[in-house]
């Protein structure tokens, strides 16, 4: 039976066989829930190392500890978001007292969009339509002080299209807040694709996927039924 692998800083495999990759620091949490065709998946405790991996193949998924992300540099987040944007991305949330973890993406999504990445990928959940106002705010305004006003035009529990005409420049994430979802606590997330140069303005905006995001706000945007 393959055992995982895990690399740390200085400690780089060159037999890597899958094309799962983890961040995490503590790998035997996982279990064999990420094992795929016997392979196992690659625990890596750092984002430039994973970065570094990430060079080295054409195709993998990301299991991505929230707060993991959320403590890294700003610097770090944005080199791994650039860089990783296409891959499929399933986030994970550790309970360590416990000792299990939450995936907050279907896993069975995520394993399909691996195989499906070099062509179409599917949604790990179905986005439903929707006309929600919404605020955003650039990643050093948590506090969101100076928001900008938008729209959500499609919504899911792991991310929305934000139709608006002021994307940010050279930003990878952002805060958003959704008041008609009673969702007040904003929601840190990246910003995966922007689209302005187009003949319909109701395409212009951007995708966005939801990191650090509460088990109440999923729930209320899973329940959320528009009128």
């Amino acid at each position: 039976m393959k055992t995982a692998l895990q690399i740390s800083e200085g400690s780089l495999s060159n037999t890597i066989r899958s094309t799962i990759f983890v961040l995490t620091d503590t790998p035997a949490i996982y279990g064999s829930d990420l094992n795929r065709d016997s392979a196992a998946p690659v625990f890596v405790k750092d984002i430039e190392t994973l970065i570094t991996e990430l060079k080295k193949v054409d195709v993998a998924g990301l299991v991505l500890e929230v707060h993991k992300v959320m403590k890294a540099s700003r610097r770090e987040r944005d080199r791994l978001f650039s860089f990783a944007g296409t891959f499929p991305v399933m986030r994970a949330k550790l309970n360590p007292r416990h000792g299990f973890v939450t995936y907050l993406d279907p896993r069975d999504s995520f394993f399909a969009n691996l195989e499906a990445a070099i062509g179409k990928k599917n949604r790990s959940y179905k986005r439903k339509a929707v006309n929600l106002t919404c605020n955003f705010s650039h990643e050093d305004d948590p506090s969101m002080a100076v928001p900008q006003e938008a729209e959500i035009l499609d919504i899911s529990p792991g991310g929305c299209f934000i139709h608006t005409h002021h994307t940010p420049d050279d930003e990878h994430f952002l805060h958003l807040c959704i008041p008609q979802l009673g969702c007040t606590r904003p929601i840190f997330s990246s910003i995966r694709w922007t689209r302005q140069d187009t003949d319909d303005s109701r395409l212009c905006g951007m995708g966005v996927m939801f990191i650090d995001i509460s088990e109440e706000q999923m729930k209320s945007i899973e329940a959320y039924q528009p009128s």
